[in-house]
């Protein structure tokens, strides 16, 4: 494995600082444990697919959280969290802020499956606020989340993203301006 290059290691503590920032925000405001991904979250995550029956929802997002671990730590500018409470993973997220810097795309969201949620109906509200919060820091003017599920169009609208719309005129999502704190 090669070295960081040494501007990648600035902007990697940069991101860090920021990160740490929204999670402790949310930690105050929500009462969740709010933190970074670690390899162990991703491991949990990629369980889910194999609880079943009653109690626990059908349909996940599918994705194989390990390699979007492995992909996104050499991310610097990435927008990622885990939300835990009581110690149990309830939901995670990863993103990115757009090359210029100007938006912060929200790539992937799960919550578990299992009902009632450990976080209650509160995983992508806080996911929002935090994304918003990095958003407000980063100085991105829009959050956008990429490729939603259709069905869940409403709930994202609920906490206050825009109807279906395209990304750079190709990729569907979902977008909502920046709100100031």
């Amino acid at each position: 494995m090669y070295p960081r290059r040494h501007d990648h290691n600035i902007k990697e503590q940069k991101y860090n600082a920021i990160r740490e920032i929204v999670f402790e925000e949310i930690r105050n405001d929500f009462g969740v444990n709010a933190k970074g991904v670690t390899l162990r979250d991703c491991q949990l995550a990629n369980n889910w697919e194999n609880l079943q029956g009653k109690g626990y929802r059908r349909d996940r997002g599918g994705w194989d959280w390990v390699e979007l671990f492995k992909s996104y730590q050499n991310k610097p500018n990435r927008f990622e969290i885990a939300l835990t409470s009581a110690g149990t993973l309830g939901a995670l997220a990863y993103g990115q802020t757009s090359r210029a810097g100007s938006k912060v795309r929200l790539d992937f969201i799960e919550s578990t499956p299992v009902r009632p949620s450990p976080l209650g109906m509160r995983s992508l509200p806080v996911i929002s606020a935090a994304a918003t919060l990095f958003a407000d820091i980063v100085g991105a003017d829009e959050i956008w989340v990429i490729e939603p599920f259709v069905h869940l169009e409403e709930t994202y609208k609920s906490v206050g993203f825009g109807p279906r719309t395209y990304y750079h005129q190709k990729v569907p999502g979902q977008m909502k301006k920046r709100r100031l704190l």
